[in-house]
């Protein structure tokens, strides 16, 4: 395994593995309602990690993974050196690791108390990751799309293809992936695919990170 395979799957796993692992401990421990989220949307990823021992693994798991989404970007932005412009990688970077940076802050206030939690702080953190990930993620396909025209493999460009036109579908059908203390049942449906989304368009680098190593040296990017 590559340490580019190995930071995709362990921004996956740390993220979908940790929301897993929450709601499986929440709904044995009568803290989370029992259901299939993705149909029935009887509760948001965020009231499955509050209380009990599943707030514990929810705040420490998502912590993590956001540290990873951060290396993932700076990876990302390491293979499209040579194929893409410096300026736009760095855009690029930016809205990747600001939209990490919310969802750490926004995981990290999170109390198993309602009224001890900063909501204002986790509600603005929260809309921060889907928004800024949005941003990050259109300009990575446009420059991972002009790259391919230059030579650049991707095998997991259809995969990435779908993913964003689900993404986008689901920004445009209803308004945006907006997040609150009280959510409605169709912003819940959404929260938690837009999350699957993102989680599957970090572990897509697998098939493209199979060479790429702590180390690597880049060719220069075009300026």
């Amino acid at each position: 395994m590559s340490f580019g395979q190995f930071v995709a799957l362990a921004s996956f796993v740390l993220s979908m593995g940790t929301i897993a692992v929450t709601y499986a401990v929440g709904t044995a421990q009568g803290t989370a309602e029992l259901c299939n989220p993705f149909l029935d949307g009887c509760t948001d990823i965020t009231h499955t990690g509050m209380k009990g021992d599943a707030g514990f693994i929810f705040r420490g798991g998502m912590i993590t993974a956001c540290a990873f989404f951060m290396i993932w970007w700076q990876v990302m932005s390491t293979w499209l050196a040579g194929h893409s412009h410096r300026l736009t990688l760095a855009i690029m970077q930016f809205f990747g690791v600001l939209a990490a940076l919310g969802l750490l802050v926004g995981t990290a206030v999170l109390l198993p108390e309602k009224s001890a939690t900063h909501w204002g702080v986790h509600v603005r953190g929260a809309n921060l990751f889907f928004q800024g990930m949005l941003v990050a993620l259109t300009i990575n396909y446009v420059l991972i799309w002009r790259g391919r025209r230059r030579g650049l493999q991707v095998p997991s460009f259809w995969l990435k293809t779908v993913l964003m036109a689900l993404l986008w579908f689901q920004f445009i059908a209803f308004a945006g992936v907006t997040i609150g203390m009280d959510m409605s049942h169709g912003k819940r449906l959404i929260e938690w695919w837009a999350t699957l989304f993102i989680g599957v368009y970090f572990l897509s680098s697998w098939w493209d990170w199979s060479s790429l190593r702590l180390g690597v040296v880049s060719t220069p990017s075009r300026e």
